[in-house]
C-alpha cells in the first residue's frame, strides 16, 4: 500500500506541476502522510494536517488533492468534486478517482439526509424513507451492542447511504452489476461509509437490517484496526457478531450449516486468499455461502478460546502497526495454519444442520418498480416435471380454481428434490384460499426451518393465525415480515388490523405513517 500512495503522490506531483490552477510545492513527504491517514481511516488526523499544509502552501496541488480525498471520505462529493475540478487528469490514477467522485456525486444528487443520535442517513425522498424508522433502530442498538464487545464507539457521525436499486450501486461501488447478481451482494462498508442497495428493489426483499448491521461491524474494525485487519477476518467477525444487536446469537442460517458441513465432510475449502479482494468476487453464491460460513465459525471457535474480547485485543495491537501474524501468535496462540486445522478439527465435531435438498437462494431483483409476483418461481425447481406441474398449478389458481391447484402444487411437492420454499408458499397460499389453515401452518413451519427469514412464508404465517384471530401470534409473523420487505402494503394492512384488534394504539398509528409512504 505504501508503494501504491507514493506512486500516487508522484503522479499528483507531475499532474498539477503540468498546468492547471495548482502548483507542485515540495511537501511531498507530508502528503505522503495524509494519503496514508486517509487509508488508514484516519480522517480527523488527515484534516487536520490538510489544513496545515493548506495554509503553508495554498498553491499546492499536492495538498489541494489530499483535501480532496478527505471531502470524498467524509461524504462531501459536490466539495470534493469542485476541488478536483482544478486538477488535470492525464494519469490513470487521478482519472479514476476523478470519475469515481463524479459518478458518486451523480447518483447521490437527489438524496436527503435524516439524521439520529450516532448516525446520519441518505436515501432518496419516496418509498425509501420507509427504511428509516427500521434503519435507526437496528444502528442505534448495534452501536450500543457491538461498541460494548469491540470497545469502540466512533467519535463521528457513521454516514449510511440507500441507493434506489443495484444499478447506481455498482457506479458508486467497486462491483460490477455481474458481482451483484452472482454473489448477493447488496451493500458494503467502503469509503468511509456504509452503502446498501434498498431493499424495495428486490421481489421479496432482504434481511437487510442485519446486513446494516454486519456493515457496522466493518466501519468499527476499519477505524479500530485502522484498516490493518485481513479481510477473512474483518468479514468472519461481521457475519458473526451481525445479529448480536437484537439478541440473537445464531449466525449461520440452515443452508450456510449445510454448505460447511458438506464441505468439511468433503474436505472442500474456499482458500482464504481467494476471498480477495472481495467475498462478492467469488465465482458462485454457493462459494461466497461458504466462504462466510468458514470464516464466521473460525470466530466462533476463536471466542470458545479466547473469549469475545480477543477481537478487540487483536484490533487494538494492529492500530499500532503491528503485523498481523505476530499478533495472531501472540493473542491466540497459534499461526494461521495451525489455527485453521484446529478450527477444522473442531467444526468437525459440531452437530451441524445437514438438509438434503436444499439450495442457497439467488436475490432476484425487479424488473419494475412496485410488487411483482412470484409467477416464475417454478423455474428454480431442478425437476422438469415438478416445473410443469407448478406452472399448471399457477394457471389454475389464476383462474381461481384453488383446489384443483392444490392438486397440482401437492405433485410438484412429491416430485421435486429440493426444499423450494416458492412452492411451498404457493401451496400454502392455496391452503389459505380454501380455508385449509392446518394444513397451511404444518407447510409454513417446515419451510421456516429452512428459510428462517423468507418474507412470503412469514407473511403467509401471518395471515393463518390472522384470519383464526390468534392476532397476538400474527403480530409476530407480520412484525418479521414487515422488517424483511417493509414494501409490502399488504403486511402493512395486516399490522394495522392487528394494532387495533390488540389496543396498541401508538403501534397502529407509527404503522399508518410507515404504510403512508408506499400507499
Amino acid at each position: 500500500m505504501k508503494n501504491v500512495l507514493k506512486s500516487l503522490l508522484i503522479i499528483s506531483l507531475l499532474l498539477v506541476g503540468a498546468g492547471n490552477s495548482f502548483s507542485a510545492l515540495p511537501v511531498s513527504e507530508e502528503v505522503y502522510r495524509g494519503y496514508q491517514l486517509v487509508q488508514d481511516w484516519d480522517i480527523a488526523s488527515a484534516e487536520k494536517l490538510s489544513e496545515q499544509l493548506l495554509k503553508e502552501y495554498p498553491e499546492s496541488g499536492d495538498a489541494h488533492f489530499l483535501q480532496a480525498r478527505i471531502e470524498f471520505m467524509k461524504g462531501n462529493y459536490e466539495r470534493s468534486w469542485k476541488i478536483l475540478r482544478h486538477i488535470g487528469d492525464s494519469f490513470k490514477e487521478i482519472k479514476e478517482f476523478k470519475k469515481h467522485v463524479d459518478a458518486t456525486r451523480r447518483a447521490s444528487n437527489n438524496f436527503i439526509s435524516k439524521e439520529s443520535e450516532h448516525f446520519i442517513f441518505r436515501f432518496e425522498e419516496g418509498p425509501d424513507e420507509i427504511l428509516i424508522h427500521y434503519a435507526e433502530e437496528a444502528m442505534e442498538k448495534s452501536y450500543q451492542v457491538l461498541g460494548e464487545i469491540l470497545d469502540y464507539y466512533p467519535k463521528e457521525k457513521v454516514l449510511v447511504e440507500i441507493y434506489p436499486d443495484r444499478k447506481p450501486f455498482a457506479q458508486i461501488s467497486p462491483l460490477t452489476l455481474k458481482d451483484i447478481l452472482t454473489s448477493g451482494t447488496v451493500a458494503l462498508c467502503k469509503y468511509h461509509r456504509i452503502m446498501m442497495i434498498s431493499p424495495g428493489s428486490l421481489v421479496r426483499g432482504f434481511n437487510w437490517m442485519d446486513t446494516l448491521s454486519h456493515e457496522y461491524v466493518h466501519f468499527i474494525l476499519t477505524k479500530k484496526s485502522h484498516n490493518h485487519l485481513p479481510l477473512w477476518m474483518h468479514e468472519g467477525i461481521a457475519k458473526y457478531l451481525e445479529t448480536q444487536w437484537r439478541g440473537e446469537k445464531q449466525y449461520l442460517s440452515p443452508i450456510m450449516e449445510t454448505v460447511l458441513s458438506n464441505a468439511l465432510k468433503n474436505d472442500y475449502r474456499v482458500p482464504l486468499e481467494a476471498m480477495m479482494p472481495s467475498l462478492a468476487k467469488l465465482k458462485t453464491a454457493e462459494d461466497v455461502q461458504l466462504a462466510y460460513a468458514e470464516v464466521s465459525s473460525m470466530m466462533e471457535y476463536l471466542t470458545t478460546l479466547k473469549g469475545t474480547d480477543i477481537f478487540a485485543k487483536i484490533l487494538t495491537e494492529l492500530a499500532s502497526k503491528a503485523e498481523f501474524e505476530d499478533v495472531f501468535l501472540k493473542y491466540v496462540g497459534q499461526d494461521l495454519t495451525g489455527f485453521q486445522n484446529s478450527w477444522g478439527s473442531w467444526a468437525k465435531k459440531l452437530e451441524l444442520k445437514n438438509i438434503p435438498g436444499i439450495k442457497t437462494l439467488t436475490r432476484e431483483f425487479k424488473k419494475r418498480k412496485g410488487l411483482e409476483p412470484e409467477n416464475k418461481g417454478y423455474k428454480t425447481l431442478k425437476s422438469r416435471k415438478a416445473r410443469d406441474l407448478t406452472y399448471l398449478g399457477d394457471i389454475l389458481k389464476s383462474r381461481d380454481h384453488y383446489k384443483a391447484a392444490i392438486i397440482e402444487y401437492q405433485k410438484a411437492l412429491d416430485e421435486s428434490s429440493s426444499h423450494s420454499p416458492i412452492l411451498f408458499n404457493k401451496l400454502a397460499g392455496a391452503y389459505l384460499q380454501t380455508q385449509r389453515y392446518n394444513e397451511a401452518e404444518s407447510l409454513l413451519k417446515e419451510s421456516l426451518e429452512f428459510f428462517p427469514n423468507f418474507h412470503t412464508s412469514l407473511a403467509n404465517m401471518g395471515e393463518v393465525y390472522f384470519s383464526n384471530q390468534k392476532y397476538k401470534t400474527a403480530q409476530v409473523y407480520f412484525e418479521k415480515a414487515v422488517r424483511i420487505n417493509p414494501f409490502n402494503p399488504f403486511v402493512h394492512m395486516r399490522l394495522i388490523h392487528v394494532y387495533d384488534k390488540l389496543g396498541l394504539i401508538g403501534e397502529k398509528e407509527l404503522q399508518a405513517r410507515q404504510f403512508s409512504y408506499i400507499d
